[in-house]
């Protein structure tokens, strides 16, 4: 038999369950013994009874005196009957002194039982003999209680043993049980853990299960899903961390290789620490939106912010850069006290992509709007650029695409997939449509109140 681990589930339960069983089957071994006990006890006494009750038929009683009827020393030697008149005995079976002297101390007495002293397995019974209603004579029974005592003995030994038997068979059957119970439930810890570290694309599926059992085989699948989400996660950022930084970083290795090599003029040098800084400008920013995407996508807090003074900063900021490039921003600032349900960094974070995006293409003019409606507040970003054409207006979300490769801007394609991607971990979203003209685009950013 296997050792009873009890740190485990199993062994706890069969442990508990072997516990009842065995106070169970106590209680009942208790209680027959104890039932055996009395029955035996009744039908001695009973039995006690009966034989003073017929030793009654072999007296007769006159004068006030106890006579014995049959011939002396007869068959009251053969049932252990004593017969008193009064206190003296007129029929006495032959016994040891001890015995003689507890049914001498019987005479007088009615209706009382007593053990002989020492262990002697021998009971008496005193039955009166009345006269008139007054007791004249005493009537002793004996019988031996060694039959008696066997038959408890054995009775006790035999449901020990079967109480052993039961608490043994209990405990196999409860352990085997228990075991084929819980042992699809190991399979299936065993199942996913191999599963989230070599196949995170498997799953339990929806095959026919007990209650219990499909309850956890979609924790499990909830668990493989949330799983695998985190390993795409990690590999999506791996991979536009590798290929977003790439560029730069490869300009910054080329331009201080050059700078390495050979001696260059004064305004070479400086255009090159200029090419390396902007690089490195280009990296933190990059690193720095696909972080925020990260902690978006873990779910962090939300909060809330004041829209009126995230798009204040946003034009303060971005002004300069927009008039660098001969394009005018025009920002319509909502009333004071309008809020949206996310915070005010994250907002920026949304909004910077689409407002560098809209820089970057706009002929002339950029106009920021914001509206108010349902659960949302829409932020709308319009330029009067060329443009993106129908087909497009979802391929510019995907990650690296650009769609005027050749423009002479430095974007990198992370901008507006990473706006969206914020947007909806926030429960708000980035859309992409047709501008106010026959030229120019629009991108709708939705957040919520």
């Amino acid at each position: 038999m296997t050792h009873l681990r009890f740190r485990t589930l199993s062994g706890r339960l069969t442990a508990v369950a072997l516990l009842v069983a065995a106070v169970a089957i106590a209680a009942l071994t208790i209680a027959f013994n104890l039932l055996l006990g009395s029955s035996l006890n009744g039908d001695i006494k009973s039995r006690l009874r009966g034989q003073a009750a017929a030793a009654q038929t072999t007296v007769d009683v006159r004068g006030g005196h106890v006579h014995a009827v049959e011939a002396p020393n007869d068959a009251a030697v053969d049932r252990r009957v004593w017969v008193y008149d009064g206190t003296r005995a007129i029929e006495r079976p032959p016994g040891d002194a001890e015995l003689q002297r507890a049914a001498d101390a019987l005479a007088g007495e009615g209706g009382v039982f007593d053990d002989l002293p020492g262990g002697r397995e021998v009971r008496l019974y005193a039955a009166p003999v009345l006269d008139g209603g007054r007791q004249i004579g005493t009537i002793v029974a004996a019988q031996s209680l060694a039959a008696y005592d066997r038959t408890t003995d054995l009775a006790e030994i035999g449901s020990l043993a079967l109480a052993l038997v039961l608490l043994a068979a209990m405990f196999l059957v409860t352990r085997q049980t228990i075991g084929r119970a819980l042992s699809p439930v190991r399979a299936m810890t065993r199942d996913a853990a191999a599963w989230s570290e070599h196949e995170p694309g498997r799953r339990f599926g929806a095959q026919e299960r007990p209650d219990e059992l499909g309850e956890l085989a979609g924790t499990f699948d909830a668990l493989l899903d949330r799983v695998a989400a985190s390993l795409r996660h990690e590999q999506r950022l791996s991979a536009e961390l590798s290929h977003e930084l790439r560029t730069p970083l490869s300009r910054i290795v080329a331009e201080a290789e050059l700078l390495l090599r050979r001696d260059r003029p004064l305004d070479e040098r400086t255009e090159a620490y200029g090419s390396i800084v902007r690089s490195a400008e280009q990296m933190s920013a990059i690193l720095e939106t696909l972080m925020a995407a990260a902690r978006a996508d873990a779910g962090l807090d939300r909060g809330r912010s004041e829209l009126r003074s995230v798009l204040a900063g946003l034009a303060e900021t971005w002004e300069p850069v927009y008039g660098s490039r001969g394009v005018a921003l025009a920002m319509d600032l909502p009333p004071a006290g309008a809020t949206v349900g996310v915070d005010a960094e994250v907002v920026e974070r949304i909004l910077a992509p689409v407002l560098d995006n809209a820089a970057r293409h706009a002929e002339a003019t950029v106009r920021v709007t914001t509206a108010t409606g349902g659960g949302h507040v829409t932020i709308t970003v319009t330029d009067d650029g060329p443009g993106v054409p129908a087909g497009d207006r979802q391929h510019v979300f995907e990650p690296g695409v650009r769609l005027t490769p050749g423009d002479g801007h430095s974007g990198s394609g992370l901008g507006l997939p990473l706006a969206r991607r914020l947007a909806r971990a926030a429960n708000g979203d980035v859309l992409a449509g047709p501008g106010d003209g026959p030229d120019g685009a629009t991108f709708v950013v939705e957040l919520p109140r």
